[in-house]
């Protein structure tokens, strides 16, 4: 990044547009951090940053002339349209009208995994995405998960935003006609060995924060194909079952002994007891003390 500033989010904290900022937030333990601005018409280019920068569109008065790196174009950047700057390249973006905005900023890093792609000179290009304007419902959703999530204090825990991140990232490839290997054709599940020595990994670390890059390393796979060919074996993304997997273990406990709740909340690798109240609701229909109750009869 140029002159005094690391990134994107600390130009626009401490950078000549910090006026604008309304909330600035992050999850994730790597993280995603994302940014509401709301600007009256006028100039608000941005130096060259090192990461993707995903622009959501909230509000918009009048025309944008913008330029994030494959032309100047003058658009109407509506309500739910994404636009999208990628690293290395200052940006030309000049608003007509006032307008608000989210910038989901994702880890270039994260990038390079997902796209299976560790060159340090890969310039995260996305296409004909960097072009113009786009709307996609479901990036949409994955957007607004993640900003509900980091309001909420992150109580899914990192391998549910790092599998947003990844879904993200994935849309943004396919949107960009960008097919690669990991991307292309039906997926095909993972050997037995392999999915037997995730599963006891999974058991053995319960307690713990479980990511998407850990468990794609056991698999020795990039983070898109394994959590693709995770699916095609176990028919669960890998959230889904470590989710599964931490029910079952409180279950377990909830049913054997007299271990109060909020220690089986901890040792079942839930964010606090009110987390796993929530989650047993929604999968179980029941509260953790109810079905301690229910099933010792």
């Amino acid at each position: 990044m140029s002159g005094d500033y690391a990134d994107h989010f600390d130009f626009l904290s401490r950078g000549p547009y910090a006026q604008f900022v309304v909330e600035k937030r992050s999850v994730g333990r790597r993280p995603v951090r994302m940014l509401r601005t709301a600007q009256p018409a006028g100039n608000f280019s941005d130096p060259a940053q090192p990461d993707v920068v995903l622009y959501k569109s909230l509000r918009s008065e009048g025309h944008t002339v913008r330029d994030l790196g494959a032309g100047r174009v003058r658009h109407r950047f509506r309500k739910g349209d994404f636009d999208l700057q990628g690293p290395g390249v200052a940006n030309h973006i000049v608003a007509e009208g006032s307008h608000e905005l989210i910038d989901f900023i994702l880890p270039i890093e994260a990038v390079r995994e997902v796209l299976d792609d560790p060159r340090p000179g890969f310039n995260g290009d996305f296409g004909r995405l960097h072009a113009q304007p786009f709307r996609d419902v479901f990036l949409e959703q994955l957007c607004m998960s993640l900003w509900r999530e980091s309001e909420a204090g992150n109580p899914n825990g990192n391998l549910f935003v790092e599998g947003v991140l990844v879904s993200m990232i994935a849309i943004l490839s396919s949107l960009a006609d960008r097919q690669s290997a990991t991307e292309g054709g039906p997926a095909s599940p993972m050997p037995l060995r392999t999915l037997q020595e995730i599963d006891s990994f999974i058991e053995a670390n319960l307690s713990k924060t479980l990511s998407n890059t850990d468990l794609s390393n056991l698999a020795r796979l990039p983070q898109l194909r394994f959590a693709r060919a995770f699916k095609a074996a176990t028919g669960r993304t890998p959230h889904q079952y470590v989710l599964a997997r931490r029910i079952s273990r409180a279950q377990e406990l909830l049913a054997a002994g007299d271990m109060p709740i909020v220690e089986i909340a901890y040792a079942c690798g839930f964010a606090s007891q009110s987390h796993m109240t929530d989650v047993f609701r929604q999968k179980l229909g029941v509260t953790p003390g109810r079905y301690r109750k229910e099933v010792r009869g």
